[in-house]
């Protein structure tokens, strides 16, 4: 049997990754997708809601519990995972975009899908969706744009993963995602 594939589609909050995946998954057999923040929120409980604030090693812990629960998951299910997820995010309390990919993410997946878009996209797609909290302000989302796309190269190349860049227009980066996942 062929190697199950780990594919974690990264991108910054809002930029539209569980959109994309919702799309292309009716096209696809053996590819199960996995929302990331839904395996912490369940994993963590009540904590989730504070999870921005909690300290540093119990986020951690989360997180690799989070990769061990999709070890076990792709092992039953015997599918292809496409997680949707992100390599930095904008930590809310001191306002700087860090690395939250962990040492076990780089072990379990083996390839990144990039989403990007332009600012102004990822700006009307937050505004449209008040449920989540998410900044607005136009420098601090670029700064994270800026971080997501240097912390997924980084990650890639020091981890030997194959990086996939997906265009910017919504149709596009559907069929490529697409060949991407065919390939």
């Amino acid at each position: 049997m062929a190697t199950l594939r780990r594919i974690c589609l990264v991108g910054v909050r809002g930029v539209g990754k569980t959109t994309l995946v919702r799309s292309v998954l009716p096209e696809l057999e053996g590819v199960e997708h996995i929302v990331g923040s839904a395996v912490l929120r369940e994993l963590a409980g009540a904590e989730f809601d504070r999870f921005d604030h909690l300290a540093p090693a119990r986020k951690q812990a989360y997180r690799e519990e989070a990769i061990l629960w999709m070890e076990r998951h792709q092992e039953a299910t015997q599918r292809h995972v496409l997680c949707d997820g992100h390599t930095s995010l904008l930590d809310e309390s001191t306002g700087r975009v860090g690395v939250v990919f962990t040492e076990s993410d780089c072990r379990f997946f083996r390839e990144l899908v990039l989403l990007e878009a332009p600012l102004v996209e990822v700006l009307s797609r937050r505004r449209a969706d008040p449920s989540k909290s998410r900044s607005l302000d136009p420098e601090v989302v670029r700064a994270e744009m800026a971080g997501e796309s240097e912390s997924c190269v980084k990650i890639a190349d020091r981890w030997g993963m194959r990086l996939h860049r997906l265009p910017t227009e919504p149709d596009a980066a559907r069929v490529r995602l697409l060949e991407v996942l065919a390939s």
